[in-house]
C-alpha cells in the first residue's frame, strides 16, 4: 500500500437507513459511525506512522506489526463499504433485468438459488458469536462464483473479487437483535440490493476475461470457430432468431456439455457480451476448450446486420 488514507475517504451510506426493513437506523448509523468510519481514522493514522519510520533502521516486529494493522484496517474498511453497498434492496433476485447474470452464475456454481442461499446462510451462522465475514466472491483462477469464509479483515482469498458482504461481528447486529444472529441473517437477506451485487459481478468478469474476447468482424470471417449461443434461458425463449451455424446451449449447465468440445475452437455469446458469455468463456477454457465470447454479443450481432437464422423449434 502506498497512498495514504484521509477523512475524505469515508464513503456516505448509499441508502436511507430508515427505509430498510427489519435494520434499526440505530443500529445502521452506529455501525457506519463506530465501526467503519474508525476503521477509515485507524487506517490514516497508521499509514501517518508508517510514512515517518526509517525502514532501514527500524525492527522487523514494529514494521510487522504496523504493516499487519494497516492490512486489517484497509480491509475493514473496504469490506465494511461493501457490506453497506449490498443493503438497500427489497432482497429478490429477479430472473429478468440486471440480477439475471447473477442468477446464472448462481445457478450454475450452486445448483440452485435455493442451494446457494441454504450455503451462504451456514457459512454465515457458522461465525455466529465469533468476528468474521461470510462473502460472495468471483474467482479469477476457478471461473465462478464462491461463498468464502473471512476472519479477522485479514483472510480474503487471493486471486477473488467479493461482491457481496455479510459483517457477522457482532456489532453489526446486537443492538437490533442480541445474540439471535440467525434473525439477523435472515433480515439482511430480506435487504439485499441485487442489482448492486450484479453491478460489481459485472465488473469482476469483465476484469478476469477482457483477454477472450472476439469482435463481430474477426468472427463474421472465422470459418473455425464453432458458435454456441448461451443466453440465458428466458432471454433465448423470447427470441425467434440465432446467429447463424450457433446452436444453444444452457450456460448454467456449462459443465456437463463442456465435454463435447474439448480441443475444439468455440465462440460463445449472451445478449450483450456481459457477466453470462463472459464466464461461460471462462469456464470452458478450463475444460479445455479454446472458448472465445462475443463481445456485444448478440444484440450487437443483429445491430450490424449480420447473419441471422430463424430460432429451431
Amino acid at each position: 500500500m502506498n497512498t495514504t488514507a484521509t477523512a475524505g475517504d469515508i464513503r456516505p451510506l448509499p441508502f436511507d437507513p430508515s427505509k430498510l426493513r427489519g435494520l434499526s437506523t440505530r443500529l445502521i448509523e452506529s455501525h457506519y459511525r463506530n465501526n467503519y468510519s474508525r476503521a477509515a481514522d485507524r487506517l490514516m493514522q497508521i499509514q501517518k506512522q508508517l510514512s515517518t519510520i526509517e525502514w532501514e533502521k527500524t525492527a522487523g516486529f514494529v514494521i510487522n506489526g504496523l504493516k499487519r494493522e494497516e492490512l486489517i484496517a484497509a480491509n475493514s474498511v473496504v469490506l465494511h463499504e461493501l457490506y453497506f453497498s449490498s443493503l438497500g434492496g427489497d432482497g429478490v433476485l429477479k430472473p429478468s433485468g440486471t440480477p439475471a447474470e447473477v442468477t446464472v452464475g448462481l445457478r450454475r456454481d450452486f445448483g440452485s438459488l435455493d442451494e446457494w442461499r441454504s450455503q451462504f446462510t451456514a457459512l454465515a451462522l457458522g461465525l455466529a458469536g465469533g468476528a468474521g465475514w461470510a462473502l460472495l466472491s468471483w474467482s479469477d483462477r476457478q471461473h465462478r462464483l464462491i461463498n468464502q469464509w473471512a476472519a479477522d479483515h485479514s483472510q480474503l482469498l487471493a486471486g477473488a473479487t467479493p461482491i457481496l458482504a455479510l459483517d457477522m461481528y457482532e456489532h453489526s447486529y446486537h443492538l437490533d437483535f442480541g445474540a439471535d444472529a440467525k434473525r439477523y441473517v435472515a433480515v439482511f437477506m430480506e435487504n439485499i440490493d441485487w442489482d448492486a451485487v450484479a453491478v460489481r459481478h459485472k465488473a469482476a468478469v469483465a476484469a478476469s476475461t477482457a483477454m477472450l474476447a472476439m469482435t463481430t468482424e474477426a468472427t463474421h470471417n472465422s470459418a473455425q470457430l464453432k458458435r454456441i449461443d448461451v443466453r440465458r434461458d428466458e432471454a433465448y425463449d423470447a427470441s425467434s432468431e440465432i446467429i447463424e451455424g450457433a446452436i444453444w446451449r444452457d450456460p448454467v449447465r456449462v459443465d456437463e456439455w463442456a465435454q463435447e468440445l474439448r480441443g475444439g475452437q468455440v465462440l460463445v455469446y449472451c445478449v450483450h457480451g456481459n457477466a453470462v458469455g463472459r464466464s461461460t468463456a471462462a469456464r470452458l477454457r478450463r475444460a479445455d476448450v479454446s472458448a472465445f465470447f462475443l463481445e456485444g454479443g448478440f444484440e450487437k450481432w443483429k445491430a450490424e446486420n449480420r447473419p441471422l437464422a430463424r430460432k429451431p423449434s
